[in-house]
């Protein structure tokens, strides 16, 4: 089987990830530079324009007054929401090529979760500046899904008949299939790419123990886990156990574990960036 090295090789001309999306998730902090970059940046993307007005003069944002282009979009939406959207716009697109309905399932629907799950977390926790990161990182944790269905695709939906059928984890029938796994191609992909190092230590939190992962990673992993406990994506072995490890670390009282999820799912599916993706 090929190594990471060989796998980088192959997808190293690809654009797997569209140069807008990588741009956009460079940007800095919400200021009137990167206000006015955002704009410029999107602006390259008709098809990504169309779908923001779409949805900025949709019942979620409208309030009765249309908007006619990016700059009011922005002003009204916000910049880190806009942002936001733009990140799930375009991963919506990177995790329904193959043109079957298992990957998005499996996969996007539930990194589409784990990023509002993980944007709830910060809120509630006060952690304002991480909140806005917690989506675009949970979204961009499944990155090296994306590159092992890129590379083969009817490779890929073994892996997930298998996993779908079995009590296997996805990594270690990645690692059986590919020869590889998820988290180790996603973080050579996310520095291939030049991608933020947020977004390149969330990646590799995914394989470290809950107690060295970083406080973000921490709380984008306990949102994977209340993601799977609310039916996106499939459980596997040691999910409850982890919900208890990661209630313990993040020092998180929880009397009842089913009202605890029933409440957050209930949060997701009023969220608008969530009703967003359902437009998507």
């Amino acid at each position: 089987m090929a190594t990471v090295e060989e796998y980088l090789s192959q997808i190293k001309d690809l654009t797997i990830v569209p140069p807008v999306l990588l741009s956009v998730l460079s940007l800095d902090d919400d200021n009137e530079l990167s206000f006015g970059e955002l704009e410029k940046k999107v602006q390259s993307d008709q098809v990504l324009v169309a779908r923001l007005l779409k949805l900025a003069n949709s019942p979620f944002f409208s309030r009765g007054n249309p908007v006619a282009n990016m700059k009011q979009v922005i002003t009204r939406l916000g910049f880190k929401t806009v942002r936001s959207m733009v990140a799930m716009s375009m991963t919506d697109s990177l995790f329904s090529q193959g043109n079957y309905k298992k990957f998005r399932d499996e996969v996007w629907d539930h990194s589409v979760a784990k990023g509002i799950f993980a944007q709830i977390l910060c809120e509630e926790k006060k952690f304002k500046k991480e909140a806005e990161l917690a989506i675009t990182c949970g979204l961009m944790q499944d990155l090296g899904r994306i590159v092992l269905n890129t590379i083969d695709r009817t490779k890929y939906v073994e892996v997930l008949t298998e996993f779908q059928t079995s009590d296997v984890s996805l990594i270690s029938l990645e690692k059986k299939f590919f020869g590889v796994d998820s988290y180790e191609m996603g973080s050579a992909a996310a520095k291939l790419w030049k991608m933020p190092n947020i977004i390149i230590s969330s990646i590799e939190d995914l394989s470290k123990p809950v107690t060295e992962q970083s406080a973000l990673g921490q709380i984008i992993g306990f949102a994977g886990v209340i993601a799977k406990l609310t039916g996106h994506g499939k459980q596997e072995p040691g999910t409850t156990e982890k919900f208890e490890e990661y209630k313990q670390i993040l020092n998180l009282e929880i009397e009842d574990q089913k009202v605890f999820l029933t409440a957050k799912d209930e949060k997701l599916k009023t969220n608008e960036l969530y009703q967003f993706c359902s437009t998507l």
